[in-house]
């Protein structure tokens, strides 16, 4: 029997990754927030219409594992560096979630009557914010153009931030029991979101750093990020914490050294947002009570509810923020991620029974369809950029030197004394289009071919010297390699010196270059 269990769940995983993925690229053919359509796929497949797939312990172990995961990514996709400085707007996020929760679960206590720790799991997941779909529209209509677009997006953040702890507040065990558990509870709360902060912060960077030196294969390292995410998830579950959660501060905490690494992070979004998240969105559909006319009304219901109370806040925010009304009402409405999370993990702890999961469900999803399209209006949309190639070349140069870079071919320069003939000779022999220009051992400027073929043309000049030179970047010779891909970046020269202390020339860098040293550097680690 536990056989023939296990091998269903894995056709109903199959179907979940399938469905899920193919249901969201139908949504964003549509300009709909893609995991909606997984959402809605899962709602069809599962118990709550067709009843074709039901969850299974097997199954369950994967959603729980695609929560950590997803809110591990999160925390990493968050912007923490780029918000802190605005304090105003994340001290209002955090106060608009106080007012809203407070509000909320006052409302479903005396319109549902439900138990005190299902009114406030209810009110956490009503009233907050999920960051990711908000920066997904942001990205979509232009990102943060503007510091008003920052405020809303560090109050969405802090909003988003403030929930989840109060989240992890409530899963631990005996915290609304009585005063001494609770204070018991904030004390093990505030331990073990210091504890994470202190290896993320502290820990985290030395010891990928380390992986990264002594693992002979990226996989390997990539392995051991998994792990860390696992075992902190255990740890935290150990002490009574939510690993979920867990994973989320985890996962902002290590945001800047994963970013540095390119390959590291596009592995990571692909066995998130390709694997765990397709399967746990349409996974949510499979937790169902079946779906009825009464049920729908009152997902719509709470849809209402939540959106006024919303709407009530939003405008004291925006007040305060000084941002347009709607747009912060909107922006302050998104939903569909990170509270779908927390509201499995509220039924599977028996927080929230799974009719009221249900209704719920649906009015989240609601918002999660309506915010992005009340936020866009009218404005254009854009379709999602690929992590741009250069982060990648940006990881493989890291740890190498200026000096190391311009040594993969010869130095580029000829003396400002030279005559155009020389110049020219020089261009042939070292087969390239631009020549650095040195006064003595010191670099003024650079020349290119077309500039030597008109002066050869129209005669007149003779001498190096006498042609209107173009600056040329500098850098160190123990500067990063980096620093060149910025002088190339500007687009300000096809060119870069490298210079010793004394500002003489030692080498130069061209663009094909860099192409060149990736390519040698690869052949030799085979």
């Amino acid at each position: 029997m536990a056989y023939g269990a296990s091998v269903v769940a894995l056709l109903v995983l199959s179907v979940l990754l399938i469905v899920g993925k193919l249901s969201e690229e139908l949504f964003s053919k549509f300009r709909l927030i893609p995991f909606v359509g997984a959402i809605v796929a899962g709602i069809v497949l599962g118990p709550g219409l067709t009843g074709i797939l039901s969850a299974s312990p097997y199954v369950e172990e994967f959603i729980n594992l695609g929560i950590i995961f997803i809110l591990f990514m999160a925390g990493v996709e968050e912007e923490l560096a780029g918000i802190l400085s605005e304090k105003r707007a994340m001290l209002t996020g955090s106060m608009i979630f106080g007012l809203s929760f407070a509000g909320l679960m006052l409302i479903l206590d005396l319109l549902l009557h439900l138990p005190l720790l299902e009114s406030a799991v209810l009110a956490v997941v009503l009233g907050m914010v999920s960051a990711g779909p908000f920066a997904r529209t942001l990205q979509e209509t232009g990102g943060i153009r503007d510091q008003k677009t920052l405020r809303a997006f560090a109050e969405v953040m802090s909003l988003e931030i403030t929930a989840i702890l109060v989240f992890a507040f409530l899963t631990t065990p005996g915290s609304t029991s009585n005063w001494s558990l609770f204070f018991a509870t904030a004390l093990k709360v505030a331990v073990v979101v210091g504890l994470i902060l202190a290896f993320g912060r502290f820990a985290a960077e030395r010891l990928i750093g380390l992986l990264e030196s002594y693992l002979r294969s990226r996989e390997a390292s990539f392995s051991m990020v998994m792990g860390i995410v696992l075992g902190f998830g255990f740890l935290a579950q150990y002490v009574g914490f939510n690993s979920a959660i867990a994973a989320f501060l985890l996962g902002a905490f290590m945001s800047r050294r994963l970013k540095e690494n390119a390959y590291m992070l596009e592995k990571l979004r692909a066995v998130t947002y390709g694997f765990f998240e397709p399967m746990f969105f349409a996974g949510l559909g499979l937790y169902f009570v079946r779906l009825t006319p009464y049920l729908l009304g009152l997902g719509l219901a709470l849809l209402a509810l939540a959106l006024a109370v919303k709407y009530l806040f939003g405008a004291l925010g925006a007040k305060l923020l000084v941002l347009e009304r709607s747009k912060n009402f909107f922006a302050i409405s998104h939903e569909g991620g990170v509270d779908g999370a927390v509201l499995l993990a509220a039924l599977g702890m028996g927080m929230v029974d799974p009719r009221t999961y249900s209704f719920t469900i649906i009015a989240v999803t609601g918002m999660a369809l309506l915010a992005p399209l009340g936020y866009q209006g009218g404005i254009p949309l854009r379709s999602p950029e690929p992590s741009p190639s250069i982060q990648f070349v940006r990881h493989e140069l890291k740890g190498v030197t200026a000096e190391q870079l311009s040594n993969t071919l010869s130095t580029v320069s000829i003396s400002s004394s030279a005559s155009l003939q020389e110049a020219a000779y020089a261009l042939e022999n070292l087969r390239t289009r631009v020549l650095i220009v040195v006064d003595g051992d010191t670099p003024v400027g650079y020349v290119t071919d077309d500039q030597l073929l008109k002066a050869l043309q129209a005669g007149g000049i003779e001498a190096v010297s006498q042609l209107q030179l173009r600056t040329v970047p500098t850098v160190r010779r123990e500067d990063p390699a980096d620093k060149v891909l910025s002088a190339f970046e500007s687009g300000i020269s096809p060119v870069v010196a490298v210079v010793d202390d004394k500002g003489k020339l030692i080498g130069s860098v061209l663009e094909r270059e860099v192409l060149r040293f990736l390519m040698a550097r690869g052949e030799g680690s085979q």
